[in-house]
């Protein structure tokens, strides 16, 4: 990515990159969102206009997560005298001493740059890193992005249903989990071809998309023809209510399978919603989604059954 001043007095080159990637990129947003916490006017001045100057930067506002922070040492060292870990991407700016440098990188900050008095050496230090920032952002989303459908791969639902477990038992909140598999998937790759497989997963990897929508949402393939959703602070009735919309939206999309009853292709779908505690598990809230499917899958597909407190409940079928 090229950063461009408008009125191109300076333009700042990205790094050699692979050309083989950018394909993979063009669907991920460019958008570089930077947080300044600088105390002298004038420098505060010189980099928000620098950012309003250049094309693909913007100030983050407080709903929008930042690829990287401009720091002074005052907001450094207030953050660590709070005892914050610091967030990823953070950048100080001080006076030449060793030893606040010293000090802001073994905190894991991600570079420390001397104050300058051409501002435009500045600018080319925060561009550069900036790049490389975006650069490395890029390489982590591939690495979590099951490459067909654009959806999380197993490994990122893998980190998220762990870090939404802990946050529900940490603050006694539900979490539901859905299970979601496409109904007689192998006959429609026998019967129609894999291509026409991998474009009907690509439609349904869409669907399950739109219905998920909240940023904390999570939804992933994770394997052939399963999804799975992740829906954080949500109680069984509201993932019911979720997958529900689920089934009639995949239904709409009317993906001929003469191999179904309604003649196109469905979903079945198994719920599991706990309050986690103590002593709960994880592992076996997962099975309960899991078996909670089988379950719909035996009882006739394109529908959804719900397991709670490891009770099984039949859900009102759509059609």
């Amino acid at each position: 990515m090229t950063f461009f001043y408008k009125d191109k007095c300076l333009k700042i080159r990205h790094l050699a990159v692979n050309e083989c990637c950018r394909d993979n990129w063009d669907s991920v947003d460019t958008r570089v969102f930077v947080n300044v916490q600088i105390q002298s006017d004038s420098l505060k001045s010189a980099i928000i206009t620098w950012l309003h100057d250049c094309s693909g930067l913007a100030l983050a506002s407080a709903e929008q997560t930042p690829l990287l922070h401009i720091w002074d040492m005052s907001a450094f060292l207030y953050e660590k005298q709070l005892d914050n870990s610091l967030p990823k991407g953070v950048v100080v700016i001080g006076e030449a001493n060793e030893s606040q440098e010293k000090q802001v990188l073994l905190s894991g900050a991600l570079d420390y740059i001397c104050e300058s008095t051409c501002f435009e050496v500045t600018a080319l230090r925060l561009s550069m890193l900036i790049q490389n920032q975006q650069y490395l952002h890029r390489l982590e989303s591939l690495s979590v992005t099951d490459t067909l459908t654009g959806l999380f791969n197993r490994r990122k639902f893998d980190q998220e249903v762990n870090v939404c477990w802990r946050q529900a038992m940490r603050h006694q909140l539900p979490c539901s989990l859905l299970m979601l598999d496409v109904d007689h998937f192998k006959m429609f790759n026998d019967t129609y071809g894999h291509l026409a497989g991998d474009q009907c997963l690509k439609e349904l990897a869409n669907a399950f998309r739109q219905e998920a929508v909240r940023p904390h949402d999570t939804v992933a393939r994770i394997g052939g023809e399963e999804f799975a959703i992740i829906l954080p602070d949500t109680d069984n009735k509201g993932a019911e209510h979720v997958a529900n919309r689920i089934i009639k939206r995949v239904a709409k999309l009317n993906i001929l399978n003469e191999h179904t009853t309604l003649g196109c292709v469905t979903i079945s779908v198994g719920l599991s919603s706990i309050i986690p505690k103590a002593g709960d598990n994880m592992e076996m809230w997962q099975q309960e989604a899991d078996d909670a499917l089988y379950f719909a899958k035996e009882s006739g597909r394109n529908q959804v059954k719900a397991e709670v407190s490891g009770q099984s409940q039949q859900e009102t079928l759509i059609f």
